[in-house]
């Protein structure tokens, strides 16, 4: 009988599901273990417990209740209870009772369980095995971290993430134009550094409009579950900073700006990456800064990384962008006249590359500035030169900007003019023009009655139908008369999207609207709607009234103007003959080209000739003259964009072949199929029901027979997946199951943090083997437990060293692989099973000290290679760092001292690589 004392730590060798047991009571007969794991108490005979002492051995990973994780070095025994001596990953040396190991630990001694005749089914012990395959293949994938997402492989997007989550706490500005996809890189990014522990706690603050939006597109894309924070939620958790309860946060910029005890909490979160999306709100100028750039400004400072993301980088001028660039680093960017100088001597290089990328002849002055930045380079190649070119010189390493210009798969545009005549109750309002540009909101009485646009939109919706309208203008009120109007006068249900509405209540409006069969024709949205809403279904779109800014107008055509977008955008523009509004609808359509195309200029233009606009509005100006001059100065300064600072980012933001290299690495993966085959098997093995559902999909549902109680992430009432990424595409309903999905890692976790699989018997026809014999495979698992932060994978993952051996100790494991072993499993006959395990002990027990010996030495060699690999990789980033920031400022300090601390400790902790054994299978040959 064994003896039991309260405190120690046991486990059940029938249900290991349990997670570890602490002894409770004892009464001479009974003892009473806690499971705290699962909230479970046992009571077992002392004679006949199907208990196991946990005894830890030096080298053992492990992990405390605070979930540190440890190595044990030795142990001391007092009165029954054992103490660990333990060493932190920082190699600090502490005393942890047994009483605090963490109750979710799961111990792996295949060894033990071998010898003992406890096997378990073959399929178990080849999942182990791939599993542990699928994660070596995994860590050295250059698609690491972006298989995963529910995103078209669109390849100036991969770039983007793949750049970004490459670097050591990446600071920069994602600033592509309307409709590129900042929102699915941003999600890309956070995917990949979550996924590979470079961030754990991530912070996301965007205006209050989008926070649904962002919650529902992390967690329908990226499968990442964010807890969204409001007042409410923050006021109701009482523990000393709520930011604490959860590691992805969301919150909207309003809520930590307007509220003094959340924008301490915030600033005491300790983030690893904040992101901060409609950064162009955040106001800056040399004499002040808004409240929300202060906050934003302290959180960066104690923050590692930060993602800004802006489609209108300079919507408040060059000094507001300098203000944001300013946040990324505030070392480099510290004055803005120096900026504003350095800007200007882009100008060469920049129509340097743009000769380079476009292979025209260098001349003289050509070669002798490329002498002056790079140096000799004769011999060579364009594509060589024009890189050198673009990494060391621009604003590239902390900017990225995409262009529809340079970007292809944009649809066309096309504006419709409605020219509709002014009522006079409009045109006699006192208010001045620009109060005539939204008439209906200084007029007392209702305007509706009197406005033919309402007729003409009336008119409109059944000439469309059923196609879907999204429809835009200024002003709440004005979105709640349209409603009514349409009902009473036409019996037309439109929804609406407001500022006055909940968030949830515009989520709902939202996917009302795009409800192919039930849903509204038309969805009528305050100018809350115009900035990160996606609706790229829809093709017409109505501006019921224009803004005065350019900027604005872009934003509202983007809703629509979107990568995915299959038709023609239409866009119908009601104004009034002779009106303030006839002439704003001209500057847009004749003078800038607005409707029909992006304009990148058409900020700069606004700000240089907004008095002669405002004097046209207000009737002071001939709006022929304004027009004529607006064409040529857009002209000019649209040419002078495309030569200067926007093609160096253009080059930078996207690489056209490096970026196709990644999209067919992801759609290799893709078409390989092997994750729909691991997980099947794994579904049948485990238990789980699936079948074939409509359209390619697969129907997954818990099964009655199941080895534990639930499956990971697998619902009550089950899911429709799909293993095709068109499929999930085009069926947002259905789950992408790829080798990221939390289903399929958590599954991946749950078989190797178990004993399933870990001893095995078969038998074996084989005539590689002329005569009976017996043959041992052996899998050990090599493991650099290192901080997340040092991504110690990407040099040395956990490598699954695999031996075949035969009774004289000969390893035939490079000869015969494992996918070609075939064989009988001996678990429904447990006689025979053990029976043979026990006549073979002495010899098993000679080949797994011999195993250990060759592991040992291939471990010694694994180590080797990867300090190698992590000198040559880190050594060449390094180099190239330091050489950078002699020629682009852009470059931080931190970044360079981050690196090498990081190769230094790298080679402490490659050093001290464990090899444990993961799992065993005994080969009888017949």
């Amino acid at each position: 009988m064994q003896d039991f004392v309260p405190g120690q730590r046991w486990l059940s060798e029938t249900q290991a599901e349990l997670g570890l047991g602490i002894v409770m009571t004892t009464d001479g007969r009974c003892v009473q273990i806690a499971f705290p794991a699962t909230g479970e108490t046992r009571l077992y005979a002392m004679r006949e417990a199907p208990l196991a002492r946990v005894e830890l051995a030096p080298g053992e990973r492990i992990r405390d209740h605070q979930g540190r994780r440890l190595c044990v070095t030795a142990a001391q025994v007092d009165a029954g209870l054992i103490t660990y001596i333990c060493e932190d990953l920082d190699g600090r040396i502490c005393a942890l009772p047994e009483a605090q190991l963490d109750d979710r630990l799961r111990f792996n001694r295949p060894q033990q369980r071998l010898l003992s005749g406890r096997i378990d089914s073959d399929h178990w012990f080849s999942l182990r095995y791939r599993t542990w395959q699928q994660g070596m293949r995994e860590a050295g994938s250059p698609a690491l971290g972006l298989v995963g997402a529910r995103v078209a492989l669109i390849p100036h997007q991969l770039h983007i993430a793949a750049e970004v989550a490459g670097r050591d706490a990446p600071r920069v500005l994602l600033a592509d134009e309307v409709g590129l996809g900042k929102t699915i890189e941003a999600g890309l990014i956070l995917h990949r550094m979550l996924l590979t522990g470079q961030a754990r706690r991530v912070l996301i603050v965007t205006p209050e409009p989008l926070l649904h939006q962002w919650l529902v597109e992390m967690r329908r894309r990226f499968n990442l579950r964010f807890a969204l924070y409001d007042r409410e939620r923050f006021d109701a958790i009482t523990d000393a900073n709520p930011f604490q309860d959860e590691q992805q946060v969301l919150c909207s910029l309003d809520l930590i700006a307007g509220n003094a005890d959340a924008a301490r909490a915030v600033l005491e979160g300790q983030w690893d990456l904040l992101v901060v999306d409609e950064a162009h709100h955040l106001a800056w100028s040399e004499t002040e800064a808004s409240l929300e750039y202060d906050l934003v400004e302290a959180l960066a400072q104690v923050t590692p990384g930060v993602l800004l993301l802006t489609a209108t980088p300079e919507q408040l001028g060059r000094a507001g962008h300098f203000g944001r660039l300013r946040l990324l680093d505030p070392d480099r960017f510290h004055d803005y006249r120096a900026f504003l100088e350095e800007e200007a001597g882009y100008a060469p290089i920049a129509a340097l590359a743009a000769r380079l990328l476009d292979d025209e002849p260098l001349s003289d002055a050509d070669q002798a500035l490329l002498g002056r930045l790079l140096g000799d380079v004769q011999g060579q190649a364009r594509e060589d030169i024009l890189a050198h070119l673009v990494d060391r010189h621009g604003t590239g390493r902390v900017l990225f900007r995409n262009t529809r210009a340079s970007i292809p798969g944009f649809p066309e545009r096309q504006v419709i003019a409605h020219p509709l005549p002014e009522p006079e109750d409009y045109r006699a309002l006192p208010t001045g023009a620009l109060g005539r540009l939204t008439p209906e909101r200084a007029l007392d009485s209702d305007w509706t009655a009197i406005d033919p646009r309402i007729d003409w939109l009336i008119e409109t919706l059944r000439g469309l139908r059923p196609a879907k309208v999204l429809l835009i203008c200024a002003h709440a009120q004005t979105v709640l008369k349209l409603r009514e109007a349409l009902l009473r006068r036409a019996g037309i249900y439109a929804a609406v999207f407001h500022e006055g509405m909940e968030i949830v209540e515009r989520d709902r409006a939202a996917a009302y609207f795009a409800a192919v069969e039930d849903g509204t024709q038309i969805l009528i949205c305050s100018e809350i709607g115009s900035e990160g809403r996606n609706f790229q279904f829809a093709h017409h779109l109505v501006l019921f009234d224009l803004p005065l800014e350019p900027d604005l107008l872009e934003q509202r055509i983007g809703r629509l103007d979107r990568i995915g977008q299959t038709q023609t955008i239409r866009i119908h523009v009601p104004y009034f003959t002779g009106s303030p509004s006839e002439a704003l609808f001209r500057w847009y359509a004749e003078g800038l080209n607005a409707f029909e195309h992006s304009c990148p200029a058409a900020a700069a233009v606004l700000a240089e000739q907004r008095s002669a606009v405002l004097d046209v509005l207000e009737g002071r100006g001939e709006v022929e003259q304004l027009i004529a001059q607006t064409r040529v100065l857009t002209e000019r300064l649209n040419a002078e964009l495309a030569t200067g600072r926007d093609r160096l980012l253009e080059i930078h933001s996207h690489r056209s072949a490096a970026d196709l290299a990644l999209v067919d690495a992801i759609e290799e993966i893709d078409a390989s199929r092997e994750v729909a085959d691991y997980l099947t098997r794994f579904w049948d093995a485990f238990g789980v029901e699936h079948e074939s559902g409509p359209g390619g999909s697969v129907v997954v549902r818990p099964g009655s027979q199941m080895l534990q109680e639930h499956f990971p992430r697998l619902p009550e009432d089950g899911l429709t997946a799909t293993f095709e990424r068109a499929n999930a595409l085009a069926h947002e309903d259905r789950e992408l199951l790829t080798w990221e999905h939390p289903m399929v890692r958590e599954a991946m976790e749950l078989l190797t943090a178990s004993d399933l699989g870990t001893s095995g018997l078969i038998l074996i026809k084989d005539r590689r083997f002329k005569r009976a014999s017996l043959l041992l495979e052996l899998l050990y698992v090599a493991e650099c437990t290192a901080p997340p932060e040092l991504q110690v994978g990407r040099f040395l993952p956990p490598t699954l060293v695999r031996l075949l051996l035969d009774i004289e100790g000969r390893d035939h494991a490079a000869e015969i692989p494992h996918a070609t072993i075939k064989g009988d499993c001996l678990t429904r006959n447990f006689k025979l099973a053990r029976s043979v395990i026990t006549s073979q002990v002495p010899r098993l027990t000679v080949m797994l000290e011999h195993g250990e010996r060759l592991a040992r030495s291939q471990v010694q060699h694994l180590e080797q290679e990867a300090t190698a690999r992590m000198h040559a990789v880190l050594g060449d980033e390094l180099e190239r760092l330091v050489a950078l920031s002699k020629v682009n400022p852009t470059v931080r300090r931190d970044e360079i001292e981050r690196l090498t601390q990081r190769r230094e400790r790298l080679v402490d902790y490659l050093g001290k690589t464990h090899l444990r054994i993961d799992a065993l299978r005994v080969m009888v040959t017949t």
